[in-house]
């Protein structure tokens, strides 16, 4: 009942003339406030989600229903489409989004590790061989301890040019996945926010990495603490999230900024982004009101 409201109120703002509410803004009035759609972020305590409240350098504030607690600010979050009316904004000057596979790394870093495990092991295999001192000269060696050597080097040196051929190549890599999302950008706030974090989203189509299977459209979502912003200050954006490997073909990235308490910012590229002018920001809240005592009764 609330949303259904809400978006009727949009809706009626959005058709309304727009020249006469810009020529308002440029009579001198300042905005009452910004309409947009936002999100409802959430937050994982085991396996069930709890609304997010704050998050501070360490730790994810959850409401628990009876209590607030704090968890891992590494914890996966989720999100879901809520409209927004607030009276903060801030101008996004720049913003754009890389990828990295740390998966990728660390399987190229287990191929070199691999490598150097056959090395060794070849080495302590010839010297066994030799004798652990390693000082048994050629003539002391029997012509089946020689085969024996010679056979354990060349198999070495096979596997060491494979793994090499390997690694130029990009074998030991997954194709078109990334498991960290960086957020560079700069932003310059129109109020002080206080406490300020994100919530950084990617949408990406999934599928099986070993099969291949299409298995939908899916979502990873992390917030991260930004600290207190400044009215009129540029504040740079270098945000890196670590999530689970996804498709980095076809994904797409939201970011998403609130204040301490929890209340979403409206930005410059926030969706459907409109500015109201007081006396809609006041009939907004009238309305809202009365949907919730409504709703409570």
């Amino acid at each position: 009942m609330k949303k259904s409201i809400a978006f009727r109120i949009l809706a009626t703002l959005a058709f309304a003339p727009l020249a006469a509410l810009n020529a308002q803004l440029e009579q001198g009035e300042e905005p009452g406030g910004y309409l947009f759609f936002g999100t409802d972020a959430s937050a994982y305590n085991g396996k069930s989600n709890f609304p997010i409240v704050a998050v501070d350098r360490k730790n994810i504030y959850v409401d628990m229903g009876t209590e607030v607690k704090k968890i891992s600010s590494r914890a996966p979050c989720t999100v879901r489409p809520e409209l927004i009316l607030t009276e903060d904004f801030v101008e996004v000057l720049e913003m754009r989004y890389n990828t990295t596979s740390m998966g990728n790394l660390q399987r190229a870093a287990q191929a070199v590790s691999d490598m150097h495990v056959a090395e060794f092991q070849s080495e302590v295999e010839i010297a066994r061989i030799r004798g652990f001192g390693g000082f048994s000269s050629e003539e002391d060696l029997s012509e089946q301890d020689l085969d024996r050597i010679a056979d354990i080097q060349q198999t070495n040196d096979d596997f060491q040019a494979s793994m090499q051929d390997g690694l130029d190549h990009g074998a030991f890599e997954v194709d078109d996945v990334a498991d960290t999302v960086f957020v560079k950008g700069a932003i310059m706030p129109y109020t002080d926010i206080e406490g300020a974090y994100c919530i950084v989203v990617v949408t990406f189509r999934n599928e099986d990495l070993e099969t291949g299977e299409d298995l939908g459209v899916a979502s990873y979502a992390r917030a991260r603490y930004l600290g207190d912003l400044a009215q009129g200050d540029i504040v740079d954006l270098n945000v890196r999230c670590a999530v689970n490997e996804f498709n980095k073909e076809e994904a797409t990235y939201n970011f998403y900024l609130f204040s301490q308490d929890g209340t979403q910012v409206a930005m410059s590229n926030s969706r459907g982004l409109k500015p109201l002018t007081s006396e809609e920001v006041a009939t907004y809240r009238d309305l809202e009101s009365r949907t919730a005592l409504r709703k409570d009764s």
